[in-house]
This record gives C-alpha cells, sequence and structure tokens, in this order.
C-alpha cells in the first residue's frame, strides 16, 4: 500500500505541465451551472427589495430589470473572459476556456465574442422567448383557433406550438452530452461550448501566476501566504451570500402565504369553530328560498325570473339582477330581495362584460 502511494506520488511529481490540465469533473460544472443560474433571481429578489422601500429611486431598474442585468452580465463576464479566460462562475470554480483551434484561452476579440453570446446573449434571448410564449399562449388559449386568419397571428400560433419542442431538444442534446463526458466520450457537456469552439481545463499554478491580478477566491498557497486564506474563505462566503439570500426570501414567501392560508381561509374558520357546531345561520331571513335561486340558470334574475338584462350586482349580498328589476325593487322596499338585507341605489354595482 505504501509503494502504491509512494509510486503516485513520484508519478504526480515529475509529469509535464501539459498533462496537469486536466478537465473538470461533473460535479464541478454542475456547482458552477448552479452558482451562474442562482446569481439572477438573487439580484432580481434584492432590486424588488430596494424598490418597495425607494421607489423613486429603483422601481425604474426594477420594471427594466432584464435589461440593467443583460449589461450588467456583459460587463462582468467580459472582463473575466478577458482576463482570466473564463466566466466569472467558471473562475470561481478554478476553470478556465481553452480555445479548441489554437488551444490558448479565450483572449482574441472574436473569440470572446462568441462565448459571450452563449454566455450572456442566448440566456437574455431564452428568457424573452419564454415570456413571449406564456402571453401568447395565454392569448390563444381563450382565442379560437380557427379564427386566425392573418400572417402575424399565424406565425405566433406557430411559435407557441413549436418553442416547447425546441426547448425539448435543446435540453435533450445537453442531457446526452453530458452522459458522454460522464463516461469520457466528448470533452464538452454543452452544445453552447461547442457553438463558443472552447472546452473546459481546470487552472494550473502556472495559469495563477500568469494572472496580472488573482482574484480572491483563486488565491492559494501557490500565490499567497496563509494569512490570505481566512480573505479567501470570508470572500466565498460573500459569493454564496446571493444563493443564501434568494431560497431564505422564497421560504420565507412561502411561509407568509401558508399563515395567510390558515387565518384567512374556511379551513381556518372550521379549524376555530371546530367541525362538530352547527352552521350558523344567516343574520337576515331570506325572502326567496337558497334553493329557488340555485336552480335558476346562472344568466337569470331572480327577480323577474328570465335572462338578466344590464347585469347589476348588489353590494349587501353578492347576487346579481337586471338593473330595471334590482332598482325599482330597492326604491320601492329599501331591502335585498334575497335576503332580506338593509340596501339602497348607492349599493348597486353595474357589471360590464
Amino acid at each position: 500500500m505504501s509503494t502504491t502511494i509512494r509510486a503516485s506520488q513520484l508519478a504526480s511529481s515529475i509529469v509535464s505541465p501539459v498533462t496537469e490540465e486536466k478537465q473538470p469533473s461533473v460535479f464541478d460544472i454542475i456547482a458552477q451551472e448552479n452558482l451562474a443560474t442562482s446569481i439572477r433571481p438573487a439580484l432580481q429578489h434584492l432590486v424588488k427589495y430596494l424598490a418597495y422601500f425607494k421607489p423613486k429611486t429603483f422601481l425604474s431598474v426594477h420594471r427594466n430589470f432584464d435589461e440593467y442585468y443583460l449589461l450588467f452580465d456583459l460587463i462582468l463576464q467580459n472582463h473575466y473572459l478577458k482576463n482570466y479566460g473564463a466566466s466569472f462562475t467558471e473562475n470561481f470554480y478554478s476553470m478556465k476556456r481553452v480555445f479548441t483551434k489554437t488551444g490558448s484561452p479565450p483572449n482574441d476579440s472574436r473569440e470572446r465574442i462568441l462565448s459571450l453570446l452563449t454566455l450572456v446573449g442566448w440566456p437574455y434571448v431564452e428568457d424573452k422567448l419564454n415570456q413571449l410564449h406564456d402571453r401568447l399562449k395565454e392569448v390563444y388559449e381563450i382565442r379560437s383557433w380557427a379564427s386566425i386568419h392573418d400572417i402575424k397571428s399565424k406565425c405566433q400560433k406557430m411559435f407557441v406550438v413549436i418553442w416547447p419542442y425546441i426547448k425539448t431538444i435543446i435540453k435533450a442534446v445537453k442531457s446526452v452530452l453530458q452522459l458522454a463526458y460522464i463516461l469520457n466520450r466528448s470533452s464538452i457537456h454543452s452544445p453552447w461550448l461547442y457553438f463558443s469552439g472552447v472546452i473546459l481545463k481546470h487552472l494550473t499554478p502556472e495559469d495563477l501566476e500568469a494572472f496580472n491580478a488573482v482574484p480572491l477566491h483563486l488565491q492559494t498557497g501557490y500565490v499567497v501566504s496563509i494569512r490570505f486564506r481566512f480573505f479567501n474563505r470570508i470572500w466565498r462566503f460573500f459569493l454564496g451570500l446571493p444563493g443564501i439570500v434568494s431560497r431564505l426570501f422564497a421560504y420565507g414567501l412561502f411561509f407568509v402565504q401558508f399563515l395567510d392560508y390558515m387565518y384567512n381561509t374556511d379551513l381556518a374558520k372550521l379549524t376555530k369553530t371546530g367541525l362538530s357546531e352547527a352552521i350558523p345561520a344567516p343574520p337576515h331571513k331570506m325572502i326567496i328560498k337558497e334553493s329557488e335561486i340555485l336552480s335558476l340558470d346562472t344568466n337569470k334574475c331572480p327577480i323577474c325570473m328570465k335572462k338578466r338584462v344590464n347585469d347589476t350586482a348588489l353590494f349587501v349580498s353578492g347576487y346579481v339582477f337586471c338593473y330595471t328589476c334590482i332598482n325599482q325593487y330597492v326604491n320601492t322596499y329599501q331591502k335585498c330581495p334575497v335576503t332580506g338585507c338593509p340596501a339602497n341605489v348607492q349599493h348597486l354595482i353595474r357589471l360590464f362584460v
């Protein structure tokens, strides 16, 4: 056993710098992808919170958050690609991008633009397309598909039908590439890396020494003394805060909604009064039996028993009548014709369908 360990140590000591550039494991890749997807919602929650307390300053940022985040993400990713040859989250997990044609980081402007299109441009476009799909789907669920005749509506209908299949195909391709990456059959785990023309590799000590300014979360014993490792841990904790705050905020909202449900629904009333108690009687004696009203069609007036004309709701009871019927009744009897609750013409609410 000791001989095996010694042999592995000797092998690692004589290995060339090229062979040290190993590709990251699938666990590192999943971790950096989760970090990349958690930054945006965390910032969005923060902006929403600031807009609530200071609407004059942050309300416009909240309304146009997608565009502001696009600009922020573009500046951030361009900085890290230019200086460290990787995106922010890839650099955070000690990775670098290597251009497959040259074997060097994508520092050239054209190579960097390809990476920016997949890192920044595509997520923005995908989010906008998802929003458009949800909006159009809601519209066309109300409209009849047979009523669509113009070219614009036909294109929108085609998009509503095709877009889910496109997303499914992209997810399937990504899953196949990830499986091939795990089995060492592929050097890329995502189709966006293929479009960018790069592969991911681990940073080496030589890479760290070549940086003009090493990010604090990458500073190790190769570059700085032991006392800086404390700041390294603080920096990693600080970068992990957005994901923690986002999850705590979501859990808090769920807890508030749960309390609101428990205290303001029929379940809460049953819990407070008990299931064994009888249902209390209405405060006023009903003039027309509720069974008679329920037997009516939903579009008939409880007074004239005919199809309603100019629907009008009575505020004190919630029942809907013809405007002429209820207006005449309330002026004459000053009460609801169903429940007997006191009412006047000010309690009439016209309904426009």
